[in-house]
């Protein structure tokens, strides 16, 4: 072979070559520059918690923990992770879908594991890849059990749960792909004062306080299932100091109110006639029984207006998760019905009926 012809030989050789680079997929040059990165796709998944009155993101302050879930197209389980949230890092905190591409519905219910302060709050069942159903990861309420039935008197965990439906891509070339999941809150604090119109002392320990209802077990889309009935006790209770005026001067007066601190499982509006919080003095008298769904919802036009939204009464319910209901009593220690304080709004009833 002539020098001519091996020249051109080798030509030929390093064209080809050179076209076969150009075509190759743009991951198979990454050993020409490294700095392209790889061919991984990385599927991240955000949570928000902004269904509350402000409207704004509130994750990072109240959520503990993550318990997330995947399941497949039939409803069948392939995934799982659990997560423990630190405070520090909250902020910008996502986890890792380590999934093939494909359809999943995502579940989360987050809150179930603490900072072991008291016994936790809420449980779920044990879950199985490739065994367990949506349908079975329900979240019930830890409750105790007496001679008068099921109930809880503990400061609840903070609990929400989420759900979503993702398309993961495939992706020769690599890429990353984020997804938010937006979070309802299902815990709630109540406070209940009580003052005496007459300006005089209530003692706490006059008194007992209860909210009943049937919402201590929740299927995996968040509804209420059958449930026993739960009564709600107190985790706190004392005497507070508040300044009245009196109507006949321009004097203030310091009197002495009970008040009582409760936290409840999810509020639903279907739930009018059975959410019920009942009051009684040291005789087992009723001082006040009263719907607590009905009295709550007395506080949703405020923030209608306030923030020029409206809500269906389920949604107010699901945002709002602190309440506060101050009952006046008259002499004989007897709620006056027709006179009430939710949150700090004077509510004036009518045609209301004490049991």
């Amino acid at each position: 072979m002539d020098i001519q012809a091996l020249i051109r030989n080798v030509v030929v050789k390093v064209g080809v070559a050179s076209v076969c680079l150009l075509v190759l997929p743009s991951c198979s040059n990454n050993w020409l520059n490294e700095e392209e990165g790889d061919c991984s796709v990385y599927y991240r998944l955000k949570f928000r918690y902004d269904r509350n009155l402000k409207w704004a993101d509130a994750f990072a302050n109240e959520v503990s923990s993550v318990h997330l879930y995947a399941f497949d197209t039939s409803g069948i389980l392939t995934w799982q992770r659990e997560e423990q949230i630190d405070p520090s890092t909250a902020e910008n905190y996502s986890i890792s879908l380590d999934l093939p591409a494909g359809d999943y519905r995502l579940l989360a219910w987050c809150g179930l594991r603490n900072d072991g302060g008291h016994e936790e709050s809420f449980s779920v069942p044990e879950a199985r890849v490739g065994e367990t159903r949506m349908e079975q990861l329900q979240c019930a309420l830890n409750r105790q059990h007496d001679e008068s039935g099921a109930y809880s008197k503990e400061r609840l965990y903070r609990l929400f749960h989420g759900t979503l439906d993702v398309s993961l891509p495939s992706n020769d070339d690599g890429g990353s792909y984020d997804y938010t999941m937006y979070l309802t809150k299902n815990t709630n604090h109540i406070r209940i004062i009580l003052h005496h119109l007459s300006g005089e002392d209530v003692d706490v320990n006059q008194f007992t306080f209860r909210i009943e209802d049937e919402n201590g077990l929740m299927a995996h889309d968040n509804e209420l299932l059958e449930d026993e009935n739960i009564t709600y006790r107190p985790w706190k209770m004392q005497n507070g100091e508040a300044g009245l005026g009196k109507a006949d001067s321009r004097a203030i007066i310091h009197v002495k109110g009970a008040i009582a601190d409760l936290t409840v499982g999810r509020m639903m509006e279907t739930h009018r006639e059975k959410m019920f919080l009942t009051i009684t003095n040291r005789e087992g008298g009723i001082v006040a029984r009263i719907p607590v769904i009905d009295h709550a919802l007395l506080a949703k036009d405020y923030y209608e207006e306030e923030y020029n939204r409206t809500m269906t009464d389920q949604e107010f319910l699901d945002r709002e998760d602190d309440y506060v209901m101050t009952f006046f009593l008259d002499e004989n220690n007897k709620w006056i019905s027709s006179y009430i304080l939710i949150q700090s709004w004077r509510v004036v009833l009518s045609n209301v009926d004490v049991e």
